[in-house]
């Protein structure tokens, strides 16, 4: 259990100084630096940085257009009914508000959309067995070595390193996006062919792509690499720096009320929040064991249960990790956890006050990570305060151009945005 230097006693002193001053009674507010100066300071309360763009490669307007026409246009999946943004949708937060996600052969969108069959084979198409996380801010998640970069780790198993390479996987999915229109062996270039054949997708790569439309003929500039870097340029322009916890830790005192700056102590101390979800993007983007009861059918490798990490790296040590992930926009992209076991945030954090329980009956004290293994023993006022920090992690994109957060209204493939050829 981690040792913090700030217990109960001063958070709860704290929010009595917080709600005196903010309530007009009292003493007036102390010269600086104040109370907000001191979280501030002591738990290093920092906005976004620079996006971590790949060097070399940062993206032109041209590219991040491409990306975002690709993003939505069906065109990429196997049966054309389905895109990137049917389980990562502007108006979800780029999340898609289900426990878990349909993708291939489904009718609808967000919580109502159903799973249905193949419209190649007739047979039916599944649900995906984890939770869709959200796009946004997902260009600063850290890399092996723990650090923000391009080559962030992606997925809950962090099987890709890097957007581009994430962007790379749906597509080869018989339950995301390929269907039964070919094997994964053969869904790469099966897409590659698709995008080729559209001449208007052929002109955007060039322009998109100038230095290696110089060498290749018209077409060859349409590649899985290139595929890949534009969704990635369009994804890393989605990250949202305008929440009131954005406002607050840029110096703007008032951006939170007093019950948050209460959540924030708390999060940052007792309940020891931070030792997993610290930092800017609110994660450590290490794969810990939680014990999260599993729901769901899970993965293949073990039918009715989700190994995690381990399923990718075939390292027992790994078994029932999954990688932490941001708490930005947390409030607009449950339900939570890898297999979205819990609908509320409230249920969230009284799984951790509980000492990580109801658990996993495959995860045992020996096993669970240590920072959740204790009870903590919150109040209702305390959990709901440490909710109410968490909303203040909020905003969906408000200072970003609007462009971005936007279904085009057509794409080149002539498919119906989002939808394809399926009924909405």
């Amino acid at each position: 259990m981690p040792a913090f230097p700030h217990g109960r006693a001063r958070a709860l002193t704290g929010l009595v100084s917080l709600l005196v001053v903010s309530c007009g009674e009292g003493p007036s507010a102390p010269a600086s630096p104040g109370p907000d100066d001191d979280l501030r300071a002591r738990f290093d309360l920092r906005p976004l940085g620079e996006i971590p763009h790949p060097p070399g490669d940062r993206a032109a307007a041209a590219r991040i257009d491409l990306g975002r026409l690709l993003f939505f246009d069906p065109i990429l999946g196997g049966e054309k009914d389905v895109a990137c943004a049917t389980c990562h949708h502007p108006d979800l937060a780029f999340a898609d508000g289900r426990q878990f996600s349909v993708g291939a052969g489904g009718r609808g969108l967000g919580p109502g959309r159903v799973a249905s069959v193949s419209s190649i084979t007739g047979l039916p198409i599944g649900l995906e067995p984890r939770n869709a996380q959200t796009i946004l801010n997902a260009a600063f998640n850290a890399d092996a070595a723990g650090s923000p970069s391009h080559m962030g780790l992606q997925f809950w198993d962090g099987r890709a390193g890097g957007l581009e390479e994430q962007a790379r996987i749906p597509i080869t999915s018989r339950t995301e996006m390929a269907g039964d229109a070919y094997p994964a062996e053969l869904a790469r270039d099966s897409v590659v062919a698709r995008l080729r054949g559209v001449a208007e997708y052929v002109t955007l790569f060039r322009q998109a792509f100038p230095a290696e439309a110089e060498d290749l003929p018209a077409e060859a500039v349409v590649t899985m690499d290139t595929y890949g870097r534009a969704i990635a340029a369009y994804e890393r322009e989605l990250v949202t720096r305008n929440s009131a916890f954005d406002r607050y830790a840029r110096g703007e005192d008032g951006a939170l009320t007093a019950r948050q700056k209460l959540g924030l102590e708390l999060f940052f101390t007792d309940a020891r929040c931070s030792a997993c979800h610290g930092g800017p993007m609110f994660s450590d983007f290490v794969f810990h064991v939680l014990g999260v009861p599993q729901e769901g059918d899970g993965k293949d490798v073990v039918p009715g249960d989700d190994t995690g990490r381990e399923e990718h790296t075939l390292n027992p040590a790994d078994r029932y990790a999954f990688r932490t992930p941001t708490l930005r926009n947390v409030e607009l992209t449950g339900p939570y956890m890898h297999d979205g076991a819990f609908t509320t945030l409230e249920d969230v954090v009284r799984f951790y006050d509980q000492g990580a329980r109801p658990r996993h009956p495959a995860v045992g004290d020996a096993h669970v990570d240590p920072f959740v293994r204790d009870p903590i023993g919150l109040t209702d006022a305390e959990v709901l305060a440490i909710v109410d920090f968490m909303k203040s992690l909020t905003d969906p994109g408000t200072a970003l151009d609007p462009t971005l957060l936007t279904v085009p209204d057509s794409v080149p493939s002539g498919l119906t945005p989002v939808f394809g050829v399926g009924p909405p």
